[in-house]
């Protein structure tokens, strides 16, 4: 990319990072943080309860492996009480008490509960409480670098502080492989003990409850001998609204025509998910909303995407990946990868829907062409993943009596 290109998007973006819109927004936010920060007062916690604050992208699901974690426990652990952030638009799961993000009852949990399960980070604000037990199950394997690590790192001096304030206080962070295990301590600035598990939400994809595949596509109108082709791309740091949302990503075209026998879901991103619309989606089946993403990993037969880690959880199936990603040369330069994507990658980079289309149509070809790509690369990132990394998550955090916090 010449000079005057990448001047013109550093403006751009500068524009939009510092649009009036956006700054009062981040104001109303500081300032509701702020609010937050009085009321919330670990320092009055004498004695710590025996329950399980969970929390899953803040509250904007009820998923991920800290889902698979509750379910475990709830048979294993009845003694415990159990509670999970919410937001607007998400429920507790039945046998758990739901406490919105940022509530009063939602501060004096994270304050008094014994054990705190989370996939992403607490606010600023947090402290953990002495005796608190802090399980980081993180949400994904790194193909873009993570935290410091960051090619074009823009992130504050004070999110960075935050950031590495938030590791000191995990007790255990999962890892799904021994490739994270390699790049988590630098991405996090992490020092303490990682638990090379697997991902408890990647269990089914091993096991494949029965009737879960049927149901699902049962559900989204998906006759048993269609193939369905699961499109999920990830967000781009570059692309926000001038008032600061994520933008949504589909580089397919609107109402795309499949070869005969295939259909097409399209998964937006959580983070993009405040300006999805329904037409994002063209004329594909929209599973943005849909709950369980391993659900739709069992229903589909082919996944599509770009950057994103379902790349890594999706290969547990052994089912055919396709990389849509006509903006690979932009993305690897703002953003930065852990290894050579042309190379790695167990499957076709395309760059058009033409390309989608015609791979499809010889879909059994690329299968073969693929295959040892596809066995190096569930040797190196799958090889953990055997269905049973709940029970050696609960063994080592909920059962380690030895383990002092």
């Amino acid at each position: 990319m010449n000079f005057a290109k990448r001047v013109l998007r550093k403006l751009k973006r500068m524009a939009k990072t510092y649009s009036p819109t956006r700054i009062m927004g981040a104001l109303r936010r500081r300032r509701k943080d702020w609010i937050r920060k009085l009321q919330y007062r670990p320092q009055d916690t004498k004695v710590l309860a025996n329950a399980v604050l969970f929390e899953s992208f803040t509250g904007k699901g009820i998923g991920d492996s800290p889902k698979d974690i509750f379910l475990a426990l709830k048979e294993q652990r009845p003694d415990l009480k159990f509670y999970w952030t919410i937001s607007a638009t998400t429920e507790a799961p039945e046998g758990a008490i739901g406490v919105m993000h940022g509530s009063r009852q939602w501060l004096k949990v994270l304050a008094t509960a014994k054990y705190l399960v989370n996939n992403t980070n607490f606010p600023w604000y947090f402290r953990k409480v002495q005796g608190q037990v802090y399980l980081q199950t993180w949400h994904g394997t790194p193909l873009k670098r993570l935290g410091r690590e960051i090619v074009n790192n823009k992130l504050t001096k004070s999110y960075l502080n935050t950031m590495d304030r938030e590791a000191t206080y995990w007790n255990y962070l999962i890892s799904p492989s021994p490739y994270c295990t390699e790049v988590f301590p630098g991405a996090f600035n992490y020092k303490g003990r990682i638990i090379e598990t697997g991902y408890p939400r990647n269990d089914r994809l091993v096991i494949q409850p029965a009737g879960v595949r049927e149901k699902v596509r049962k559900q989204l109108g998906v006759a048993d001998d269609v193939k369905l082709v699961l499109y999920a791309p990830t967000w781009r740091d570059f692309r926000r609204s001038p008032t600061g949302k994520w933008e949504s990503v589909n580089f397919l075209e609107a109402n795309l025509k499949l070869p005969a026998g295939f259909q097409l879901a399209y998964r937006g991103h959580s983070n993009t998910h405040l300006s999805h619309k329904s037409d994002t989606a063209g004329g594909a089946i929209d599973v943005t909303l849909y709950p369980d993403v391993a659900e739709l990993y069992l229903a589909a037969d082919v996944l599509i995407t770009d950057y994103s880690s379902v790349m890594f959880d999706f290969t547990v199936t052994g089912k055919p990946v396709m990389f849509l990603a006509p903006d690979l040369p932009l993305y690897e330069e703002e953003r930065g990868f852990y290894f050579d994507y042309r190379a790695t990658v167990p499957g076709p980079i395309l760059n058009t829907s033409a390309e989608v289309v015609e791979s499809l149509s010889k879909l059994d070809e690329i299968v073969k062409q693929y295959k040892s790509k596809y066995t190096a690369w569930q040797k190196r990132y799958n090889s953990v993943e055997d269905g049973h990394a709940t029970q050696r998550v609960i063994d080592i955090v909920f059962k380690d009596t030895a383990f002092k916090a």
